[in-house]
């Protein structure tokens, strides 16, 4: 059975924007003034990049902490090991906000507030990133007992007790990052569910 061909991030993201473009440009050909599905897709583009630039700054400054982290646990090669990182950082985090702005804009649909005009739902995203920043920044102290799969006990003897260490503080911080982001997005749905229908056109 052939396998199936490697398909890039950037060839995917490309044909993701292209197809959004196809279609809010029929939309806006067939519906004028009321089309409304390029609003929707600018919308969840700008929660993609935001999700991606705060993605890449995580990884750099996580890899800062513990290069080992991501050359051990996330097999990057050493050479140019932030740049590495931040582009990981980056990828992962345009999906997930990708993901995320649609979930919300899916969530709008549903309470039939289809003109949702992006500063109204992005009034509302600092919910998950400043959950995702305190939770990550608290988790390595909160959390420094929880190891589940035993890292310091297997990383210690190849790496040293010190580098064994940041490397569990670097898996708690981005633990902490997803469990913020999580519970983030669900305050933020809880409180797009709430909106009055009018409040959000």
């Amino acid at each position: 059975m052939p396998e199936m061909p490697d398909v890039s991030f950037w060839m995917r993201a490309a044909a993701l924007v292209a197809l959004m473009g196809c279609v809010a440009a029929v939309d806006l050909w067939c519906r004028r003034d009321r089309a409304r599905r390029w609003k929707e897709y600018l919308f969840i583009l700008a929660t993609g990049c935001a999700g991606a630039v705060f993605g890449a700054m995580t990884d750099l400054i996580t890899s800062s902490i513990s290069p080992e982290y991501f050359i051990f646990g996330k097999e990057l090669p050493e050479e140019g090991l932030c740049a590495n990182a931040m582009l990981l950082g980056l990828q992962a985090g345009f999906s997930a906000g990708i993901i995320a702005g649609a979930l919300c804009l899916f969530v709008g649909m549903r309470k039939r507030t289809a003109a949702i005009k992006m500063p109204k739902v992005m009034l509302l995203a600092w919910r998950p990133l400043l959950l995702a920043i305190v939770l990550g920044a608290l988790a390595p102290f909160v959390f420094s007992w929880f190891d589940p799969f035993g890292f310091v006990e297997h990383l210690t003897r190849p790496l040293g007790l010190e580098t064994a260490e940041r490397f569990l503080r670097v898996w708690h911080i981005h633990l902490g990052v997803y469990l913020g982001l999580g519970l983030g997005l669900m305050w933020m749905i809880a409180k797009l569910l709430k909106l009055p229908v009018d409040s959000a056109k």
